[in-house]
């Protein structure tokens, strides 16, 4: 971006994977060749990659060779930004990948995983490799969808990821419209928090059981309340607590849930209609950054 003083970073160039080829070497992944770039803020370069040994021999047998390539940069900041140019829809001939492997099908669930706000260790990224991070993110995302929880990359937790974090860096335009937005994606199950066009925090959330739903569309946060609580259980038993309230269409909030902490996603949970949150740290944040009268999207991705 050009509000950028400089940016630096690498490119790696994998072949595509052909199943049913009669090379056999098209068969599985190749790393055809790497580079790295320096980037000044609003600049763009043409690189050339030194081709790697087992690429040029693949390139020699096949003739043509069909190739994605996918980058990572860091800013002088140090927070990383990642691009593929891996074709969308199409399952991966390599899978399931599993810890130890690498390639493009490694960065590009990397890449998916990292939007939805996972945190990956930068050795591995850079490196397109599936270490003990990648692995990690893949069993809280299979946890979270209500998957066999394996860490392994199938078919399904692919399929998964496409739908849920296929539209990498993408938000609706409501999200962008003011200085500080709250997004809040039911199909990701995720709230970022938008500030001048730029995700500044992603947190897991949860919504209303069916029946209860938490409805969709635009609202404004009417009140905030640190030490909220619900008298959801009647009034004959003790307040249920619900702290760090920010309250967007009557009495329906984002909050901090105890419950959600203590038990994360399982099939039938949620909440009343509110927005749980189960990050104390995070929402005790969001509640001091986001201000009464800010723009609250609720949509499906």
């Amino acid at each position: 971006p050009s509000g950028e003083s400089r940016c630096a970073g690498t490119v790696n160039v994998f072949s595509v994977v052909v199943p049913k080829a009669k090379l056999k070497a098209l068969r599985r992944e190749t790393r055809m060749a790497r580079g790295s770039f320096t980037l000044a803020g609003g600049a763009s370069v043409t690189l050339t990659m030194k081709g790697t040994r087992a690429g040029l021999k693949l390139l020699r047998a096949a003739k043509t060779v069909r190739v994605r390539a996918f980058g990572v940069a860091r800013d002088t900041a140090g927070n990383v930004g990642t691009g593929t140019a891996a074709a969308a829809g199409a399952t991966p001939g390599d899978l399931p990948l599993v810890h130890g492997d690498r390639g493009a099908t490694v960065a590009k669930a990397q890449h998916r995983l990292a939007w939805l706000g996972y945190e990956l260790r930068e050795k591995e990224t850079s490196s397109t490799y599936y270490g003990r991070s990648t692995r990690a993110a893949i069993k809280k995302f299979q946890q979270k969808f209500f998957m066999p929880v394996n860490g392994k990359l199938n078919k399904d937790t692919w399929k998964m990821l496409e739908k849920v974090g296929g539209s990498v860096g993408e938000l609706p335009k409501k999200c962008l419209s003011e200085k500080k937005t709250l997004c809040i994606d039911k199909t990701s199950k995720l709230l970022r928090y938008v500030h001048k066009g730029k995700v500044v925090q992603t947190l897991d959330v949860r919504f209303g059981v069916p029946g209860l739903d938490t409805p969709t569309g635009t609202y404004r946060v009417w009140y905030k309340d640190r030490y909220a609580t619900s008298g959801i259980n009647g009034p004959n038993a003790p307040r249920a607590p619900m702290p760090y309230a920010l309250f967007f269409n009557g009495d329906i909030a984002v909050h901090y849930s105890p419950t959600f902490a203590a038990s994360g996603y399982y099939p039938g949970g949620g909440s009343h209609g509110c927005v749980n949150v189960a990050d104390l740290k995070g929402v005790a944040w969001l509640f001091d950054q986001f201000p009464a009268g800010g723009l609250v999207h609720v949509y499906w991705g």
